[in-house]
C-alpha cells in the first residue's frame, strides 16, 4: 500500500514538473490572406512617396487580423520604372497578440504588383521573439487604392 502511493506521489511530481517546462520555439508554415485600402500621401510636386493602409483577413496561427499603418515609396534607382515600397507592418490577432513585420517590396506601376520579402520582427503574447519570414503578394489598384493581400513563408514562435 506504501509502496503505490510512492509511485503515484512521484508520478504526479513527475506530471507537475514537465507541465511546467517551457515550451520551445517551432518553425511552422505561415499563409496570410486579405484585402485593404490605402490613402495615398503625396510631396508639394504630387508625387506618391507613400500611403495610409488599413486592412484585414486571415491567417495561420492569427485567426482574423487587422492592420492599420503606412507604407513608404521611392523610386528605384537601378529601375526607373519601379517603385520601392518599405514597410514595418503590426497584424493584431482576434485575442489581441501582435505580429510584426518588415517588408521590403518593388511595385511595378504598370500591374499595380507589389511584391518582395518580408521578416518577422517582433510581438507580443505567444508572437513575443518571433523570427522567420517569406515572401508577400500585393495587387493594387491605383484608381481607387484598394488592396489584395498574400504572403506565405516559415514563422517561428
Amino acid at each position: 500500500m506504501k509502496r503505490s502511493l510512492n509511485i503515484r506521489i512521484l508520478a504526479l511530481a513527475i506530471s507537475l514538473l514537465l507541465g511546467s517546462l517551457p515550451v520551445m520555439a517551432e518553425e511552422r508554415p505561415f499563409a496570410l490572406n486579405g484585402n485593404g485600402v490605402s490613402t495615398f500621401i503625396t510631396d508639394g510636386a504630387g508625387n506618391i512617396i507613400g500611403a495610409n493602409v488599413s486592412g484585414s483577413g486571415t491567417a495561420t496561427h492569427l485567426g482574423m487580423w487587422t492592420t492599420v499603418g503606412t507604407v513608404q515609396f521611392t523610386p528605384d534607382p537601378s529601375n526607373p520604372g519601379r517603385i520601392l515600397s518599405s514597410a514595418l507592418a503590426t497584424v493584431t490577432a482576434a485575442n489581441g497578440d501582435k505580429l510584426q513585420f518588415v517588408v521590403n517590396g518593388a511595385l511595378d506601376p504598370a500591374t499595380g504588383v507589389d511584391t518582395g520579402p518580408m521578416q518577422f520582427v517582433g510581438g507580443t503574447g505567444r508572437f513575443a521573439g518571433v523570427s522567420g519570414g517569406g515572401n508577400f503578394v500585393v495587387e493594387l489598384n491605383p484608381a481607387t487604392g484598394a488592396f489584395k493581400l498574400t504572403a506565405v513563408g516559415r514563422i517561428n514562435y
